[in-house]
């Protein structure tokens, strides 16, 4: 009986150790497209000041300006978008995680009631004899 419950624990831990290594996964793919993105937007930014501190010209600086935040919008956007996939798949793998696991400590605790109720048995006739 010991050993059925110890098993169930140990099994009912598998999916929190599954949905740590998801979550770590997403963490790290997360930092690495943020590091990569904030390292691209500085390289930019720092081409585009160059640039416009070479432009002698004011209407040239304005349409330059304007191209730079457009160009910048569109950047954030995809970097966003790209963040919300990484999530939006952790969250589908933790959604799996979650249905199998639950599936698997169900046939667990079945299992373990059963034993259970088959001690008690033994237990009440070794009592009755």
């Amino acid at each position: 009986m010991y050993e059925d419950f110890m098993k169930m624990s140990q099994d009912s831990m598998k999916p929190v150790m599954k949905m740590a290594e998801n979550n770590t996964a997403m963490a790290v793919k997360l930092m690495q497209a943020q590091a990569e993105s904030a390292a691209e937007m500085m390289q930019n930014n720092l081409a585009h000041v160059q640039a416009l501190v070479e432009t002698k010209d004011m209407n040239a600086a304005v349409e330059m300006q304007q191209k730079y935040v457009e160009a910048l919008n569109e950047k954030l956007m995809a970097a966003a978008k790209e963040n919300a996939a990484v999530i939006e798949a952790a969250i589908t793998d933790a959604g799996k995680i979650f249905e199998g696991s639950l599936a698997e400590v169900q046939a667990q605790a079945k299992k373990t009631a059963q034993n259970i109720e088959k001690e008690i048995a033994k237990a009440g006739k070794k009592a009755a004899a």
